[in-house]
């Protein structure tokens, strides 16, 4: 499907089940989300929605990261199209990597082969992030891909407002 130099990307299987459950259950990976770490049910319903998005050219697209050296499934990347959250032509980058993972370069080289991905999707023009602006780790991999900071976004419930970042695929392309 897609690849990069250390990195494989593939649909999520059934038997992904108790790597997805590491990942997604660790404080540390899930500082920054909505819910916190995910029990094992949760765990369950998420693999599910991501087996689910298997389409080259659709959207959404949840693909497990898995290194190409031991084949480890160690994250996933996503481009969704939530009507709630993008515009019509924009993508939703989303990404998450194990916590033994981070600071190997591995978010950046991800997140970089998904806005690739993008760049071949027909009705995709623009690839956006909405993150806490304290989850300095994503932001800089927003950055070193050549995402800008577009505005605040401020969603029910919450205390403060996320930032989304942006990039014209057109840009990404050359």
């Amino acid at each position: 499907m897609i690849d990069t130099d250390r990195l494989t990307f593939r649909p999520f299987r059934d038997d992904d089940l108790h790597q997805v459950s590491e990942i997604l259950g660790d404080p540390n990976v899930m500082a920054f989300s909505d819910h916190g770490p995910l029990d094992h049910i949760a765990c369950c319903k998420w693999l599910t929605r991501a087996m689910q998005t298997i389409g080259d050219d659709d959207l959404p697209l949840t693909l497990a990261v898995l290194l190409k050296s031991d084949e480890r499934l160690i994250g996933y990347v996503s481009l969704a199209n939530d009507p709630h959250r993008v515009s019509d032509h924009e993508a939703e980058l989303g990404f998450r990597l194990a916590y033994d993972y981070w600071g190997r370069g591995i978010a950046t080289e991800a997140a970089r082969a998904m806005v690739a991905h993008a760049t071949c999707l027909a009705k995709t023009q623009r690839v956006v992030a909405i993150l806490d602006p304290n989850n300095r780790q994503s932001v800089r991999v927003l950055l070193k891909i050549g995402m800008t900071y577009e505005r605040d976004v401020m969603f029910e419930g919450y205390d403060y407002p996320d930032h989304r970042f942006s990039l014209e695929l057109a840009a990404a392309a050359h």
